[in-house]
C-alpha cells in the first residue's frame, strides 16, 4: 500500500468521524495568528551573514474539530501557514499540516489511532521549539537530521494505531504499530537529504498496581530503509515502563529500554555492523489553577534524512502562567544533542537549543495581541560551526474558546505509558 493510498484512507476515516457529529458532542475551535518578526541570523550561519538579518510576516490558521461520544473521542486539526520573508525568496511560502487522534473504548478494550500529514520547509523542522502538541503530546521529538537547509521541502506521513485488551481487572495485553514515510524536495537543484521509510511494531503486557498506576513490559522491532538503497537498519528492543496519574491534572511516565541495531550499508561498499544501546525517557505534567507545566527528558534512536539513524538526547520544557484575567506568560525551552549511530553513519552531529518567551493580552474574549523573544543556538561537529539567532516578534490573532479535546467517558482509561 503506497503513501497516497494510506493518506486517503486516513482522511476518509477523519471525515467519517466528523460526520458522526449529529449523534455526538461536537466542538470546534478556530485559531488565526498574524505575526511580524525580525531575525538577526535567520539561517544560524556561523559568524553571521548579511542575508540572514531579515524580517518577515507569518500567517498561521488552524481549526480544531472535536467529536465525543460516551465511548469515543476524535480530534481533527487541519492547519495552513503562509510565510513571507522579502529578503529570503528561497524559503517555502506555504506549509500545510493535518493531525488527528481517535480513541474508542469498549468494555475491555481501548483503541488509539494517531495520524499526521505535513508539508514543511526543512528549516522550520530543524529549528522547532519545545512545545508539546495538545493533539499528540508524545510526538514532536527530535529534529529530522540536524542540518539546517533553507528552501528544501520535507513531506511526512505517519500513522500510529494501538490496541489494548484488559484481560483481567489488573492485567492487560497490547500491541501497536508505527509507520513513517518521509520525502524531500528542493525547489532548485538536488535535495540534500535521503528519502526514507520507517516501521515499528511492539507488543506488551501491563499490570495495574492500583487504580492510578501501571507497569508495562514489552518487546519491539523496527526497520529503517533509505529509499536510495544506501542503507538498511533492523532493530529489536525490550522495554519496561511505569505510569502514574494522581489525577487528570498531574501525571508522570518513566520508560527504560535496551535496543540492538543491525546496520547494513550498501554504498559505497557493503559494510555490516551491530550496535547495542540503552535509552529511556522521563516525562511529567502538572496543571494548577493559573499555571501549567510539562517536561520530558530522555535518549532515543531516531530515523533521519541523512541515510541512517541517530542517537538523540532531548530535553523539553513548557511553562504557562496566567498573570491576570487578560495577560498570560508562556515560556518554552528545548535542548537536543544528536550523534550518528554507528561508525558507518553519515549523520550530522550537532547540539541545538531554543528558548521562546512570550506574552499574550486578551483584547476581548477571543481577540488578542502579543509579542515575545526567541533565541536559537546550534553547534555542529567541526571547526567554526557555531551559530545563533535572536528573534523579536509581535502578533495579533483570534482564538475560539478552548475545550477538553477527545475526552471519552467509557471504561478502560489507561495510565498512558509510552513505548520507546
Amino acid at each position: 500500500m503506497n503513501r497516497a493510498t494510506v493518506s486517503r484512507a486516513l482522511l476518509a476515516q477523519a471525515i467519517l468521524f466528523a460526520g458522526a457529529a449529529s449523534a455526538a458532542d461536537f466542538h470546534t475551535q478556530p485559531q488565526i495568528d498574524l505575526r511580524a518578526e525580525q531575525n538577526d541570523n535567520f539561517g544560524l550561519v556561523p559568524g553571521g551573514s548579511p542575508d540572514s538579518d531579515v524580517y518577515g510576516y507569518v500567517a498561521d490558521a488552524q481549526w480544531l474539530i472535536d467529536v465525543a461520544t460516551p465511548r469515543s473521542g476524535t480530534t481533527i486539526r487541519p492547519r495552513i501557514k503562509y510565510q513571507e520573508f522579502p529578503d529570503r525568496s528561497d524559503l517555502e511560502k506555504f506549509e500545510g499540516f493535518l493531525d488527528m487522534h481517535n480513541q474508542f473504548r469498549s468494555e475491555r478494550g481501548t483503541w488509539d489511532l494517531y495520524g499526521h500529514l505535513s508539508h514543511q520547509d526543512l528549516y522550520n523542522n530543524e529549528t522547532r521549539g519545545g512545545d508539546f502538541d495538545p493533539v499528540d503530546p508524545g510526538a514532536g521529538g527530535g529534529s529530522d537530521s540536524g542540518d539546517i537547509v533553507v528552501g528544501e521541502i520535507r513531506e511526512e506521513f505517519s500513522v500510529r494505531p494501538n490496541y489494548e485488551y484488559r484481560a483481567t481487572e489488573r492485567t492487560s495485553i497490547g500491541a501497536g504499530l508505527e509507520y513513517v514515510t518521509t520525502r524531500y524536495d528542493a525547489d532548485q537543484g538536488t535535495p540534500t537529504k535521503t528519502d526514507y521509510d520507517y516501521a515499528q511494531a511492539n507488543g506488551y503486557l501491563g499490570w495495574r498496581l492500583n487504580p492510578t498506576s501501571e507497569v508495562r513490559a514489552g518487546l519491539y522491532a523496527s526497520k529503517y530503509e533509505a529509499r536510495d538503497n544506501s542503507q538498511d537498519i533492523d532493530a529489536t528492543g525490550i522495554y519496561v515502563g511505569y505510569g502514574h496519574r494522581w489525577s487528570e491534572q498531574v501525571g508522570v511516565d518513566v520508560v527504560a529500554f535496551y535496543e540492538e541495531n543491525d546496520i547494513t550499508t550498501f554504498d559505497p561498499v557493503l559494510v555490516k555492523e551491530t550496535t547495542s544501546n540503552f535509552g529511556g525517557e522521563v516525562s511529567a505534567y502538572r496543571k494548577f489553577e493559573v499555571t501549567e507545566w510539562r517536561f520530558s527528558v530522555g535518549r532515543s534512536y531516531v530515523p533521519t534524512g541523512d541515510g541512517g539513524k541517530s542517537e538523540l538526547d532531548l530535553f523539553r520544557l513548557q511553562y504557562e502562567r496566567q498573570l491576570s484575567q487578560r495577560l498570560t506568560f508562556r515560556g518554552v525551552g528545548r535542548y537536543e544533542s544528536r550523534n550518528a549511530l554507528g561508525s558507518t553513519q553519515a549523520g550530522i552531529d550537532r547540539d541545538f537549543a531554543r528558548a521562546d518567551l512570550s506574552l499574550k493580552w486578551l483584547i476581548t474574549r477571543n481577540w488578542y495581541v502579543g509579542g515575545g523573544y526567541s533565541y536559537m543556538w546550534e553547534d555542529k561537529a567541526g571547526a567554526l560551526q557555531t551559530g545563533d539567532n535572536n528573534k523579536l516578534f509581535i502578533n495579533f490573532g483570534y482564538e475560539g474558546l478552548p475545550y477538553e479535546q477527545g475526552k471519552a467517558t467509557g471504561p478502560g482509561t489507561g495510565t498512558g505509558v509510552e513505548t520507546p
